[in-house]
């Protein structure tokens, strides 16, 4: 939320007036007014575009999570990596229900009707599914690369992903905590109270932004990238010695090392088509945040 804020609304006699604050504090301040401003408050202006938005995104993330929790649930046999689509799907639904819910409710009322202690939390929360359905992803990589760098030495079970997963969510919870601090429920001078994130000086916007973003986005992205190319260099060695092997010791020759090449090719395509599907997603997914 920058720490400048202009704010236009509609006055009594019908004329646009807007709100700019040159300097940000963490109560309740007035903003000296600015001429010529197009547009009301955020909250205020296209209601109606935002609003048909924001149910289209709740509904899709909603069906769409529920559809996968049933089908991991209907699952026999559950694996590891069915354990975390599990916990990704979960983080999902939540973020559909805490942050996009609470921002439907939000624009529908205009102004933040809840105690700032509510604004506050919903804050909070909001920031720790940022983070969770990031270290989720993480947490798989560092599953997969175990599973199949270090199989020898991989815990058994689902005992190395709920300790992954407990790490991703305590780390979601602490790097968030800041959030408790920077947002407050204000009341500006136009008479709107909003849950804003206030500072007692510009400069501290940009420092704040910056960390958050190699704490959410490029951090997590360059572990995901290093992860997943020493993985499908792993399968590529591993696979080539098995192509050596079966030549070695098929005793059809020719027929039995071309069936097995052919195998072991998909194998390795699979394999890299899955890792670049996961780097491209988190990409995709942090740009859309």
């Amino acid at each position: 939320m920058p720490a400048n804020l202009t704010e236009g609304f509609p006055p009594s006699n019908g004329t646009v007036q807007t709100l700019d604050s040159p300097t940000a504090i963490c109560f309740p301040t007035t903003f000296p007014e600015v001429e010529e401003e197009k547009w009301g408050s955020f909250y205020y202006s296209l209601k109606t575009e935002q609003l048909i938005t924001l149910w289209v995104l709740f509904v899709v993330t909603i069906v769409g999570n529920a559809i996968v929790l049933f089908s991991t649930w209907r699952r026999k046999r559950k694996s590891r990596m069915t354990f975390f689509v599990t916990q990704l799907a979960v983080t999902d639904s939540f973020t559909g229900l805490v942050n996009i819910l609470t921002d439907i409710i939000w624009r529908f009322t205009g102004d933040f009707l809840a105690p700032d202690l509510v604004c506050r939390v919903v804050r909070y929360l909001q920031v720790v599914l940022l983070y969770a359905s990031t270290y989720v992803l993480v947490s798989l990589s560092i599953d997969r690369y175990h599973a199949i760098v270090y199989p020898m030495n991989f815990l058994q079970g689902e005992k190395q992903a709920k300790i992954l997963t407990v790490a991703a969510w305590s780390l979601s919870f602490l790097f968030s905590i800041p959030t408790l601090i920077i947002f407050g429920k204000r009341k500006l001078s136009n008479g709107e109270v909003q849950c804003w994130a206030l500072w007692p000086d510009d400069s501290y916007w940009t420092p704040y932004m910056t960390i958050v973003a190699f704490l959410v986005y490029f951090i997590p992205l360059a572990i995901i990238s290093v992860i997943y190319a020493i993985v499908i260099r792993t399968i590529w060695m591993k696979s080539k010695d098995h192509d050596e092997s079966v030549i070695s010791n098929c005793s059809d020759g020719k027929l039995c090392t071309s069936y097995n090449r052919g195998l072991i090719s998909k194998a390795k395509i699979k394999a890299i088509k899955y890792s670049m599907v996961i780097i491209l997603g988190e990409n995709e997914k942090e740009r859309g945040k």
